[in-house]
Order: C-alpha cells, then sequence, then structure tokens
C-alpha cells in the first residue's frame, strides 16, 4: 500500500522526527511505500530512495517557525488530494491526517510554561482544532496528551486512544566499567553524577537546578548533555552533544528533569531502561510508566521539593539490578512493525 505519513524534517533528529524516521522504517519493511510530506528531506537517509518525498516548497530557514507550519499546511491542504495513498499518518501538525499522532500540544504547553497567547498562537492552535476534528483516529503518546486533548481540543474519546511510541533503546549486552566510563568522558569518580539530556534548557527546567547544584554543599554535579548552557555555573559541566548516550547514562548515577512540558519524557524512560534511575518532575508523563523502584518525583515549580528528593537519594541512594526493563511498566517488547501495523489496522476498518 501506498501509505502517507506527514513530518516536521524527513532527517535524523530527536523526538517526533526520529518517530517518524521509525515508523517509515517500519513501512518499507513491511512492504509499503511510504508518501512523505515534509518541510524539509535529507537525501543522504538510506531510506530516502526507498520512500516518496514530498517536500514543501514555500519554507525557508529564515522565517519564523510557526509562518512555516502554517505555509506548510496550506500547502498540504492543495498537494494531499493530487498524490495517491490510502491514508496519511501525521506525525506532525498536519491538518490532513487521518491519523494524528499527538506527542504534545501548543494550548498544553502555553499553560505549562505560564506563556500567554498571542495572535500567531492562535493560529496554531486552530490548526491543531482542525487536525484533530478531521482526523479519524487519534493517538496519544501518553495518558498526559490524552487528558489535554479532551480537556483542550475537546476529541472525541471514542476514536482516541494512549498507545505508547515503541523503545527502540539498545539493550545492554554486558554491565560497563563505569569507573572506566567516567574517566572516558572527563568525569570526576569523587562526585555524584546528575545527568541533564536537554536541547531545550528553559523548558526542560534549567532555572530550579541551577538554583540547586549552584548552592549544594555536598559533592553533586549536574553533567549537562546536549546544547550548551548560555550561563555556566558552579557545579554544573558541559560535556557537549553525546552520540554514546547508552555509555553516558551508565556513567551517571542519576538522571535529572525538571521540565515544565514534557509529554512523555523519553529520557527518563532511556535512563532507567540502562540502569540509571530518573529523578523527574511528577508533571513528566515518563513517570506514568517508571516504577517506583527506579524513579523520584517532585514538583518543578517547588525548590523545597527538589532539595527533599535530592536529600532522600543521599540518604537512600537507588540501585536498579538487571533485567532494567522490568523497572518500565508497560510494552517494551513491542516492535516498530507491529506498532505500525496496530495504527494500520485501526484506521483501515473504518476506511
Amino acid at each position: 500500500m501506498r501509505i502517507g505519513i506527514a513530518c516536521n524534517a524527513f532527517a535524523r533528529s530527536g523526538g517526533m522526527e526520529q518517530y517518524a524516521l521509525n515508523v517509515i522504517e517500519a513501512l518499507i519493511h513491511l512492504g509499503h511505500t511510504p508518501v512523505v510530506f515534509t518541510m524539509s528531506a535529507d537525501p543522504t537517509l538510506p531510506t530516502y530512495a526507498k520512500a516518496e518525498v514530498h517536500a514543501c516548497p514555500h519554507v525557508a530557514k529564515w522565517l519564523p517557525n510557526k509562518i512555516n507550519v502554517l505555509r506548510f499546511n496550506k500547502w498540504l491542504r492543495e498537494v494531499r488530494p493530487t498524490v495517491p495513498c490510502e491514508f496519511m499518518i501525521g506525525s506532525c501538525l498536519a491538518v490532513t491526517s487521518d491519523i494524528a499522532i499527538c506527542g504534545g500540544n501548543h494550548i498544553g504547553y502555553l499553560k505549562a510554561m505560564k506563556k500567554t497567547p498571542r495572535f500567531y498562537d492562535q493560529w496554531i492552535i486552530n490548526l491543531e482544532r482542525d487536525m484533530y476534528a478531521n482526523a479519524k483516529f487519534v493517538v496519544a503518546h501518553a495518558q498526559t496528551m490524552y487528558r489535554e486533548l479532551q480537556a483542550f481540543y475537546g476529541v472525541d474519546p471514542q476514536k482516541m486512544k494512549v498507545i505508547y511510541p515503541p523503545q527502540t533503546f539498545k539493550v545492554l549486552e554486558h554491565e560497563l566499567d563505569r569507573k572506566a566510563l567516567r574517566k572516558k568522558f572527563g568525569l570526576p569518580e569523587d562526585k555524584t553524577l546528575f545527568l541533564f539530556p536537554s536541547s531545550s534548557h528553559k523548558r526542560k527546567g534549567i532555572e530550579l537546578l541551577r538554583q540547586y547544584f549552584e548552592h549544594t554543599t555536598y559533592p553533586e554535579l549536574l553533567v549537562v548533555a546536549g546544547r550548551p548552557l548560555k550561563h555556566p555555573f558552579k557545579n554544573a559541566l558541559y560535556v557537549g552533544f553525546c552520540k554514546e548516550m547508552q555509555q553516558l547514562y551508565h556513567a551517571c548515577d542519576y538522571t535529572v528533569l525538571a521540565s515544565f512540558y514534557d509529554p512523555l519524557g523519553t529520557a527518563g524512560l532511556e535512563s532507567v531502561w540502562n540502569g540509571t534511575p530518573s529523578l523527574m518532575g511528577a508533571n513528566i508523563g515518563c513517570c506514568e510508566v517508571l516504577d517506583d523502584r527506579s524513579l523520584r518525583s517532585f514538583d518543578v515549580n517547588d525548590l523545597d521539593d527538589f532539595r527533599r528528593v535530592m536529600q532522600d537519594v543521599r540518604e537512600h541512594p537507588i540501585h536498579l539490578e538487571a533485567p532494567y526493563q522490568k523497572y518500565i511498566n508497560m510494552r517494551t517488547d513491542v516492535t516498530i512493525e507491529e506498532h505500525v501495523q496496530e495504527l494500520c489496522a485501526r484506521f483501515l476498518p473504518m476506511n
């Protein structure tokens, strides 16, 4: 079958772009032809030649992203009827989606960040409303999304279901030597290390972490991976963008996120998957599925509550035992192919 999929970028990236790449690869493995509608595409991808790629010609890097999203959706409305495909999966804001995948929404983001909507925010919200109203089936990637889609967008629960995205993390084949890993990454051996993997520091709660780590008197270090810190501070070490995240998780004692808005919080899952406990804001989606033995949660708006959690792990350190997948209370053996087959099966009977 020719199955459409819309994504912001057909390229190697994180979040929903990586999810779209996984879906496209699975469609190819299942013998389908992915028909990709996107704002940008990387022709060096191994899957590029096996897909039919339609890139919007009306977007530009110098334009604000919201303007590009509007242009992309205007183009989608025009081009979609002219490109044959059985149905379309939307892994981004795409108003012509038959199956809309929700890994986040703009109203939820604005509320979490305590931002007042401006006129261009309303443009995006209106597009989201159109997408969810027109879609035949809506997938929420976490319970938090399910609740927000009902409360903020009035999505009919009869056409919506929580389906967690399959996790494609590598399984540790053998225990890694933490001392050797710390030496490799230039990390101290005499401190408790808290990994902060982030490309969006403000949203991931860097200010609360700064307030704590800058003043801690304990041998604790915040290890920042991803985007550089705009304003470095005491007891924080930037290690750059890391291509060996499995090793970096294992080198640290905990992973910490204080995100204001993080509907799934994949980093929390990946950390536990690799044997490193997670300290997560209670509002982060992964708290839904992480076993209490592997998790400590806190109020991201309350520094004292974070101090409580830090005192708790000092007095009662968390140690996980392999196999680490037992600490994740969701099916971890679902392949991306099985996930795609479930999506297709839910749409086709309605056709």
